[in-house]
């Protein structure tokens, strides 16, 4: 049952044609670490940050490029979590073990770098909007959604339990959606297709910088 259970989070992974032995999944998971990595290492300096507020036409092109990129590389951590926390049940293999840390910390920057790149975008003009954002609040959920599930794994062989990887806080894109809306106050009405808890949490943001306003 096991076994049936890794398969059907392979094939629901952000990969195709997921391998069907342990080896063949080691391999995937490096490859899905590689461009996760990639993403991370190529998110835009501070210059091109700057670039991006400033309404550069080129620069924001291409950050949103990167945007999409670095919510893929989220994906990725948290399928690589999933996948090594499932495979290390039947096999001590310690590449699995550093694969499952590395990815946290490698989730985390990319959480942090889409975070930033979005807040930029928000204040591009045509730069973002809440569709753009949508994936992101997905990406998150997901990644809490397996943090808590692998919080709740039984132990490893010797009492060792798996440790969750801590998400960033504020909760990302939130603070980035806010600031979209109160420059469009049209785009008030998308909040409805966003998650309750995420459009909650946005319109309470919306209302501070409202404030801030007045």
């Amino acid at each position: 049952m096991r076994r049936l259970g890794l398969m059907v989070l392979l094939a629901a992974g952000c990969i195709h044609g997921a391998p069907r032995q342990d080896d063949r999944a080691i391999r995937a998971i490096g490859q899905q670490e590689s461009w996760a990595q990639q993403a991370v290492s190529t998110r835009p300096s501070r210059a091109e940050l700057d670039a991006v507020r400033s309404g550069d036409f080129n620069a924001v092109g291409r950050a949103r490029t990167a945007f999409r990129r670095l919510l893929q590389a989220i994906d990725r951590g948290t399928w690589i979590r999933n996948t090594s926390s499932q495979l290390m049940v039947d096999d001590p293999d310690p590449r699995l073990a550093a694969s499952f840390d590395r990815a946290g910390q490698l989730r985390f920057e990319a959480i942090q770098a889409a975070d930033e790149l979005s807040s930029a975008l928000a204040q591009a003009k045509g730069g973002l909007s809440i569709g753009d954002l949508q994936p992101g609040f997905e990406a998150i959920r997901k990644a809490q959604a397996s943090e808590d599930r692998i919080a709740r794994l039984p132990p490893r062989p010797g009492g060792l339990r798996l440790a969750p990887a801590p998400l960033p806080v504020p909760r990302p894109f939130i603070a980035s959606a806010a600031r979209l809306v109160s420059a469009n106050p049209e785009l008030t009405r998308e909040l409805d297709r966003l998650p309750p808890s995420d459009a909650a949490q946005i319109r309470a943001r919306l209302a501070d910088i409202d404030r801030g306003k007045e």
